[in-house]
């Protein structure tokens, strides 16, 4: 028996990592409040190896308090052997955060107050046990433990079975959940109203940060094979954004023949906010350092591309480019193009194209760093801009003038 205190003695996160790689387990049992991205993300590929060196995983998700996004139930979705939602339609909440491992030769059983997201499996000041079932003394906690699931399932309608997409999108569009973006717009709309009404009585806590994830292939920035790398490049060093936030664009019209490519500037020009002192701090009086600084690149070295991995719906699109263009079509900026395809071979491009006709234009859209060449995508209405721009830390215009499209950053922390 083990009393896991995060962030003092490690985190759960790590452990859970661990365990689903111990290869002791054949079966995870999750039973949790809330699920975020930022929690399942950055165990995806644990999920994902578990799940096919002939593992499984059972589910079990609370949508109480807008503690569960839709991205991560999409996520979650097929990197589960059952998935089930768990709500009540009165003021009784689903608030378990346990975590069931069983193999052939033993169980361990995690009770605490972890949730499946970033701050609760990493970043928050949490508490749990960890109970190895021995078969000998403790087999009725096993026997306890798939007492509760059933009477879980038992629950009628409930406990409702997420069985394909359709049934996720249905949960969004009667309000169950939220993208998670916009959760976080609203936490950050009240939290900075509340600022400027409140004198703040306590510290900042514990500092923590959540892990770092190393690539298949780093570094991660590389130069164009069209030529040299300057000398001068070599040494340069880029603080990167931090994990978890979020850049969002105004779209407009996009460029490329899927209408696919997005501009990325090399220079901002402020709206509100204040960079001093971060990595978006250029010394210039009104301007921040270009979107591009966002996802991890010199906005001066344009000799560089980088190759990064987005996240939509659930899936990962690899070898999406970022770069400064040159020729006849260069506009004088970076871009985004969104343009990589799944483990199928299948192209977002197709993904983003509905009925014949692009869905990006004329939208907002949100990128939310999980590492340095990872980042999770969410599409929304233009008709939410307002919303987008009052919870930004940053507000600022795509470009250096005026003429440029709105974009944002805001913070999660």
């Amino acid at each position: 028996m083990e009393l896991l205190t995060q962030p003092f003695n490690g985190s759960l996160g790590n452990r859970l990592k661990e365990l689903l790689r111990s290869g002791k387990f054949n079966e995870l049992n999750i039973a949790v409040a809330f699920a975020k991205n930022s929690g399942i993300l950055r165990l995806i590929n644990d999920f994902d190896d578990f799940l096919e060196n002939g593992g499984k995983i059972n589910a079990y998700i609370g949508v109480d308090l807008g503690g569960t996004s839709y991205e991560a139930l999409t996520a979650l979705l097929p990197r589960t052997t059952s998935l089930h939602i768990i709500h009540a339609e009165t003021t009784q909440s689903f608030h378990s955060k346990m975590y069931n491992f069983v193999g052939e030769d033993e169980e361990l059983l995690i009770v605490g107050s972890n949730n499946l997201t970033g701050g609760g499996l990493w970043t928050n000041l949490e508490s749990s046990l960890i109970i190895s079932i021995d078969h000998k003394d403790n087999a009725p906690m096993q026997e306890r433990f798939y007492q509760y699931i059933e009477n879980l399932e038992s629950l009628d309608n409930s406990c409702m079975s997420i069985k394909e997409q359709e049934d996720i999108d249905r949960l969004l569009q009667n309000g169950y959940i939220e993208k998670e973006v916009f959760t976080l717009i609203q936490q950050n709309s009240k939290k900075n109203k509340d600022e400027k009404n409140t004198n703040k009585l306590f510290g900042d806590g514990k500092s923590t940060q959540l892990p770092r994830l190393k690539t298949q292939s780093e570094p991660q920035t590389s130069p164009s094979p069209q030529k040299p790398e300057p000398v001068a490049a070599l040494n340069f060093s880029i603080p990167a954004s931090r994990g978890g936030d979020t850049i969002w664009f105004e779209a407009r019209a996009m460029t490329g023949g899927s209408r696919n490519i997005l501009d990325l500037s090399m220079k901002s020009l402020l709206i509100s906010g204040n960079p001093q002192g971060t990595a978006y701090d250029i010394g210039e009086s009104n301007y921040m350092s270009g979107a591009v600084k966002f996802f991890g690149i010199d906005p001066t070295n344009t000799l560089n591309h980088k190759d990064i991995t987005i996240n939509y719906n659930g899936i990962d699109y690899n070898d999406n480019t970022i770069l400064f263009p040159e020729g006849s079509k260069a506009n004088g900026t970076w871009r985004l193009q969104i343009k990589g395809k799944d483990a199928s071979g299948n192209k977002i491009t197709e993904v983003l194209n509905l009925a014949g006709r692009p869905y990006l234009p004329h939208k907002i859209i949100s990128f939310t760093k999980i590492k340095d060449d990872y980042y999770f995508m969410s599409v929304f209405s233009e008709s939410q801009l307002n919303f987008f721009k009052k919870a930004s830390w940053l507000l600022a215009f795509n470009g250096s003038t005026e003429k440029a499209r709105q974009m944002g950053i805001i913070r999660n922390d």
